[in-house]
């Protein structure tokens, strides 16, 4: 009884945490939970140009992207609201439906930087663990989404993502992806870059950088689909 007694007041923190806790603490590693602006860049193998976007998003389920380069692509941004996705078409001067799923450019696709929180969309089960980390497995709860199912480690000390998997809902592995480049950046050591892998055509992969975040207050009626539409 001792023996017990003991083992659980010198149990780390992290022991007892249900597999949604570690995904919440996971993603407050990976944004700010306030609305917050991003610069992102975004890299793909094989294009001679980078790829740069504003990012404002407030919650899980508002994000304006904005175009910022290259030039041709300029006044074409994205809206999402909650699963939800427009894309403004400059010649065509009006909005189109798109989804999340939706490549953006090389291997990153429309909700890999809209939407970038796991522990709302996802039920997670902890598929294994070892000395350093868990291995969740997330099963999307709601239509839409980026991707179906995920498969991410989370390191046990400091609750930062590793790597993951992204699959279809039959389990096949689509893209993989590594959280790098771990930088004091908005008041918490965040990762600054995702390397995401084509699972199949290894030789096709993407670097998105977060180039900078800015903790600020958002209006909803930034995000509203009306004005969106008629710019």
């Amino acid at each position: 009884m001792l023996f017990n007694i003991l083992a659980l007041l010198l149990s780390p923190a992290w022991a007892a945490l249900t597999p949604t806790e570690i995904l919440t603490k996971a993603d407050k590693i990976r944004n700010p939970d306030a609305s917050f602006v991003m610069k992102v860049k975004v890299t793909s193998q094989g294009d001679s140009q980078d790829h740069v976007f504003d990012v404002s998003t407030k919650g899980n389920e508002k994000t304006i992207i904005k175009t910022i380069a290259p030039t041709r692509d300029l006044g074409r941004d994205m809206l999402m609201v909650e699963q939800n996705m427009w894309a403004f078409i400059p010649n065509l001067k009006r909005a189109v439906r798109v989804s999340l799923s939706q490549k953006l450019t090389g291997e990153a696709a429309n909700g890999d930087i809209s939407r970038m929180r796991w522990a709302q969309d996802y039920d997670a089960k902890i598929e294994k663990e070892d000395a350093k980390a868990w291995t969740l497995f997330l099963t999307a709860n709601k239509q839409g989404l980026t991707y179906e199912k995920v498969r991410a480690r989370v390191e046990k000390k400091t609750f930062r993502p590793l790597d993951a998997e992204y699959l279809t809902k039959a389990d096949k592995v689509l893209k993989n992806a590594k959280f790098e480049s771990y930088k004091p950046i908005a008041g918490e050591t965040r990762p600054t870059v995702i390397a995401i892998q084509d699972a199949v055509q290894t030789d096709k992969s993407t670097r998105i950088e977060i180039e900078s975040i800015t903790v600020k207050d958002l209006p909803d009626s930034l995000f509203s689909v009306e004005r969106f539409s008629s710019r």
